[in-house]
């Protein structure tokens, strides 16, 4: 028994014929009867009389009647209830972050976004990234900042929000430190301090290693500010993203790009499969656009 046949035998009960009951539906005169008869069918007992010129309501039919109009009316306050908390899920958001905001102006672009669209609920959770993309594919986050080599292109999408470029950071008096550009090569007998090993750019930088066929010696990992620090008392050097150093502080350092260049973009990431909601999008479109974009 389906709603849409509940729905025909209301109709032709209620109205003359079923030839008026089907335009009501916007149904074939046809298509009605085959729903009705499908019903009586599962029932297996006649709902109408057939035998007169008009078909009238057999005693059960009357019974029946009274019920469907109890189901039809449940049925419709079931789906105001489901409309109004479908519109409402609209309207809430739940992002995800790497602790990158700062390094890529993402701070004051959220502040913007709540206060041009106070109608959505913005939740923002900072997570490391082995709960990130986790949450994102769990469904906790509906979006998330990340690198998009954390992403995977058979079941992500990306909306570019901003670059990066790997650096080596050197000891402002290390012999490769006034270079214009430096090769993985001449890099590969020094002793590095890298990004913790389940972050995305450890993953890079021994991806990196491997193709140039190189076997670092690996002092250390820790977090950015960390390692910043261990370089610059020359306890070795590293492979970071050029915008930490628009965040932490440093002294006695030296920068210098990696040749051939190493990118790390930063995106909106979604899950294909979730349905794009008209807050993700307004929020896209938001970060894309906002302050320093």
């Amino acid at each position: 028994m389906t709603f849409e046949q509940i729905r025909c035998f209301i109709a032709a009960v209620e109205h003359t014929t079923f030839f008026n009951a089907a335009e009501s539906l916007n149904l074939s005169q046809s298509a009605l009867s085959k729903q009705i008869i499908k019903l009586e069918k599962e029932l297996d007992i006649r709902l109408f009389d057939r035998s007169r010129r008009n078909a009238v309501l057999t005693e059960a039919g009357r019974e029946f009647y009274r019920h469907a109009l109890t189901l039809d009316s449940q049925y419709g306050t079931m789906r105001k209830k489901m409309d109004t908390f479908r519109e409402s899920c609209q309207w809430n958001l739940h992002v995800g972050t790497l602790p990158f905001l700062t390094q890529y102006q993402l701070t004051e672009k959220l502040k913007a976004f709540r206060e041009t669209h106070p109608e959505i609920c913005l939740t923002l959770s900072e997570v490391e990234e082995h709960d990130l993309m986790d949450g994102l594919n769990r469904e906790t986050f509906d979006l998330v900042f990340a690198r998009n080599a954390l992403a995977d292109a058979s079941v992500h999408r990306c909306y570019p929000l901003a670059e990066d470029e790997l650096t080596a950071v050197l000891p402002a008096d290390h012999c490769l430190a006034q270079k214009s550009s430096v090769t993985l090569t001449e890099l590969a007998g020094e002793d590095f301090l890298l990004m913790n090993p389940y972050t995305s750019i450890y993953q890079q930088c021994m991806e990196l290693f491997r193709k140039a066929q190189i076997t670092p010696h690996i002092l250390r990992t820790g977090r950015a500010e960390t390692i910043i620090s261990a370089v610059s008392v020359k306890e070795g050097i590293s492979l970071l993203g050029k915008s930490n150093f628009e965040v932490f502080s440093y002294h006695d350092l030296s920068l210098v790009p990696l040749d051939p260049p190493v990118l790390l973009p930063v995106s909106v990431i979604r899950l294909a499969s979730h349905p794009m909601t008209q807050a993700m999008r307004t929020f896209i479109h938001a970060v894309q656009k906002g302050p320093h974009n």
